[in-house]
């Protein structure tokens, strides 16, 4: 009889290892793969913050009224035919527009008499995300590129990278940028932790990955001018040179 249970028994033992065996195969298959990737890829956690309720004004913020004369005499230039266009700069000794698209292309509008008659064309394709554009004196192109980093277009269409780190941290979303009359270059990388395709993560968020810099053309430097920002934005350098302004997309 006892031989005969042992028997019987048997199977059931068999199917339990076999489940086990494969629990743990499939384990394996599943947590190894992550694990790698973490290791390769360098994850970030995504780290939440509280809040910053103390610092919101007490009473509603309300929008302007709708100001009708400020588009008395405007009209759209290359409507329907630029994409995503995030940033201008304006050529009046050529009359030509630069506006860098969603596409990867700057286009390149030229302003006839006729704006229904002004020409748009691919002119340079960068590779990555054109977002800030600015003019140097000479006419040529820098382009604060969310991908690629700080670069300059010559009038050739020639790409050339001036920057893409400060201080061995990569510029992970180069965002806005404008020339002083000295010649540098000020420029924002909205954030050093999450890159263009998600930015989104950064808002969320709501810490301050950004950073603030400026560009020495002659010496080819890179100088860290304001760190901790909240998405860091759009600059403007002012008309009497002696300021420069930067915006925070989220605070």
């Amino acid at each position: 009889m006892s031989e005969s249970s042992a028997t019987i028994s048997s199977p059931p033992l068999q199917k339990k290892q076999t489940r086990s065996c494969l629990s743990t195969t499939l384990l394996i298959i599943i947590v190894f793969p992550v694990a790698l990737a973490a290791v390769l890829y360098r994850l970030e956690l995504f780290e939440t913050v509280h809040f910053p309720s103390g610092e919101l004004p007490q009473s509603t913020a309300t929008a302007p009224a709708v100001n009708p004369h400020m588009r008395v005499g405007s009209e759209f230039v290359a409507e329907g035919k630029v994409h995503g266009p995030e940033d201008l700069a304006y050529d009046k000794r050529r009359r030509l527009i630069y506006t860098g698209c969603e596409d990867g292309w700057i286009k390149r509008v030229t302003v006839n008499k006729s704006v229904a008659d002004s020409v748009v064309e691919n002119w340079v394709s960068t590779g990555g995300r054109p977002l800030g554009i600015a003019l140097e004196k000479s006419g040529e192109l820098i382009v604060a590129d969310g991908v690629l980093g700080l670069l300059r277009v010559t009038q050739k269409g020639k790409v050339e990278i001036l920057a893409g780190e400060h201080d061995g941290l990569k510029f992970n979303l180069t965002d806005g940028v404008d020339v002083g009359e000295d010649g540098t270059i000020y420029f924002t990388d909205a954030s050093y932790k999450y890159n263009l395709k998600d930015f989104y993560f950064d808002i969320m968020e709501g810490e301050p990955h950004g950073r603030f810099m400026s560009y020495n053309p002659a010496t080819k430097k890179v100088t860290l001018l304001a760190r901790n920002l909240y998405f860091a934005n759009g600059v403007a350098v002012a008309p009497d040179q002696k300021f420069v302004v930067y915006c925070e997309t989220v605070m």
